[in-house]
């Protein structure tokens, strides 16, 4: 939002640091640093670097961050069921502020979705890391087919739309990597908390080489190849012109990529060292005059440097079509927000602690990283919809019933539910859920894609490919696949054990269980697991904010007929 906003401009490294400084501040208990509050905050903050290090090329690293400190979180969450004593401890700021606050972070939210969108990007610092996993399917498109996952086909499809729509296209991607050559040099070393990501001609294809390689826009099978005629025609079609002076014909070759992005990823799994030629040094060697040329012109480039972002990425009306989607996106997102508030007024008998918990998830990098992905959104929209509505079975097991169908791994959730409800409520959640489950496996028969057998689609919904994955797109990419199997025992005897084992079945155990299952599927759930963190992120906080529930049982609490 450069142009928009005053030149306003956030970097996610930037955004991680100054968000962990606003949370502590609001929400860290100072008096008392040993607690379990700081705990929680420090943990929910620590989740974020994973995030960064995929944004930077370094996917084995981030996944790898997100798997450590998500299992933390997940012993955390599974303690909960055995605290008792839950002091109210009230955030350090108070009820007007932490209103304000909502709003003044939901309001710049939203302008992001409609400024920072495919083309229309200001500034390609801007990119979000979904914008930047959309482009790397985009390039690979067996990366993100639909057969490949489970979940509902037509959501799906909705889903890699909606990428689609957001992600930044060849064109921009390439003006992009050109002006990031043009102003750094091929400087491309990255400092990360100490480490630097840099080629190294040791071990040519380790992450950080990765990171380098996609940064500079290279990818393995088309390093630096050019067809000038039809990068000239594609680059000219969308202004008036050509975007760069003619002065710079001569060094176009040389920094233009005519592909869109291959997603950053470690191809041997032993992490032994490659024999290709490293990305800088075969363009070194293909253009030996290009930076020599670059720098005999200098002062024709200054023009061209000084165009800055904004000239390559102009502002683009929105379609009604595409106005839609971002309306829709924008309503999950305020739909998140205003049911973590709900549940806190409600459930917690303090609107302060619903807004807190607010507060809290959107300042959380995640939110600026992942704001437009509706196989994130919208699944968690129906979890904490059924966790607000728990007092009626019915309303509960439809919101259920629609977010397994949609994405299957709620489904994981009814062992639970089904405990939580088992002295009252049994009958109608039951119902609920079940109704819902047909109704949409009877709407797929008409709404499928054509090509695709209803059996097959049938099976999508249901979990195909979620145990044998035909291909992973995680941590799991890098590992050798036998370890998921005592992961996935665990996550299963986590799943029945809360069933029969829990002490207490009441609101409290029902949010922090249910909060964990999520959290455990994304240890061995294949698709990009540990970046769906909505899905159990404002569970997660509403856990760390919650008072005793312990009266909060469905005997006490399930409305009758």
């Amino acid at each position: 939002m450069p142009t928009s906003l005053f030149q306003y401009e956030m970097l996610p490294t930037t955004w991680f640091y100054l968000s962990s400084l606003l949370i502590f501040a609001v929400f860290g208990r100072f008096n008392r640093i040993l607690s379990v509050r700081n705990l929680d905050v420090l943990t929910l903050v620590l989740l974020s670097p994973g995030l960064v290090y995929v944004a930077m090329g370094s996917a084995f690293q981030g996944y790898l961050w997100l798997l450590v400190f998500g299992a933390f979180l997940f012993l955390r969450l599974a303690f909960d069921v055995f605290l008792r004593r839950r002091p109210l401890m009230t955030p350090n700021m108070n009820f007007m502020g932490l209103a304000f606050s909502c709003i003044a972070a939901s309001a710049f939210m939203i302008p992001n979705l409609f400024m920072n969108r495919g083309d229309a990007c200001e500034s390609p610092r801007a990119w979000r890391l979904e914008q930047i996993l959309a482009a790397a399917d985009e390039a690979d498109p067996s990366r993100s087919q639909i057969s490949n996952w489970p979940g509902y086909p037509p959501f799906l499809q909705a889903t890699a739309d909606v990428d689609r729509f957001f992600a930044p296209s060849q064109i921009a991607w390439s003006r992009a990597v050109a002006d990031m050559r043009m102003r750094k040099r091929l400087s491309s070393d990255v400092d990360f908390f100490g480490f630097s990501i840099k080629e190294d001609s040791a071990r040519k294809k380790r992450p950080a080489a990765r990171a380098v390689r996609w940064a500079s826009g290279a990818s393995d099978e088309h390093d630096f190849e050019f067809d000038s005629a039809t990068n000239s025609r594609d680059l000219e079609q969308e202004g008036e012109g050509s975007l760069y002076p003619e002065s710079l014909n001569g060094v176009r070759a040389a920094l233009v990529l005519p592909n869109a992005p291959v997603a950053p990823s470690v191809v041997d799994a032993d992490f032994s060292g490659a024999t290709d030629q490293p990305a800088f040094e075969g363009f070194l060697a293909d253009e030996p005059n290009a930076l020599d040329v670059a720098d005999e012109r200098e002062s024709s480039d200054s023009e061209f440097l000084s165009m800055g972002d904004s000239a390559s990425f102009r502002w683009q009306p929105l379609s009604q079509e595409g106005a839609l989607i971002v309306l829709c996106v924008i309503c999950l997102q305020i739909g998140v927000v205003v049911t973590m508030i709900l549940i806190g007024r409600v459930h917690f008998g303090s609107v302060q602690t619903g807004c807190a918990a607010a507060l809290l998830y959107l300042l959380l990098p995640y939110i600026n990283q992942f704001s437009a992905r509706l196989d994130h959104i919208a699944p968690a929209l129906l979890i904490l919809l059924a966790v607000l509505l728990y007092r009626r079975p019915f309303l509960a097991g439809m919101a259920l019933g629609i977010a397994g169908s949609l994405v299957f791994y709620p489904f994981l959730l009814l062992p639970l539910w089904i405990a939580f409800y088992w002295k009252k409520g049994l009958g109608r959640f039951l119902t609920g859920s079940t109704a819902v489950v047909l109704t949409m496996a009877v709407v797929l028969l008409f709404i499928r894609d054509p090509d695709l057998p209803y059996v097959d689609a049938l099976e999508s919904m249901f979990g195909n490919h979620s145990l044998l994955l035909r291909r992973s797109d995680d941590v799991w990419e890098y590992l050798p696949r036998f370890y998921r199997i005592p992961i996935i025992s665990i996550f299963g005897v986590f799943c029945f054990g809360y069933a029969f084992f829990v002490p207490q079945k009441n609101l409290a155990t029902l949010t922090s269980c249910s909060a964990a299952l999520m959290l455990g599927v994304q240890f061995w759930m294949g698709r990009q697991g540990g970046l769906y963190m909505a899905w159990y992120l404002p569970l997660a906080i509403l856990t760390a904010f919650r008072p005793n529930l312990s009266d909060r049982t469905a005997v006490a609490s399930v409305v009758d007929f």
